[in-house]
């Protein structure tokens, strides 16, 4: 019989650490998709920055 509750005790922690990693992998996604959203932001912020001088615009990020 302790076979049979070893074999039920790794079940239930494989279950568990599958979840777990489940999870970090979606908050890390989420993290990213934040990350890429805010950088977007800035990139578009930069491009539409006028120059000093009104001849143009401070950097090119496309070159």
């Amino acid at each position: 019989m302790d076979i049979e509750m070893s074999i039920a005790a790794m079940s239930m922690s494989m279950a568990q650490a599958n979840m777990q990693d489940a999870l970090a992998v979606g908050m890390l996604k989420k993290t990213m998709e934040s990350s890429e959203a805010s950088m977007d932001m800035l990139t578009d912020m930069i491009d539409n920055m006028p120059s000093p001088d009104g001849r143009g615009t401070i950097l090119n990020t496309l070159a």
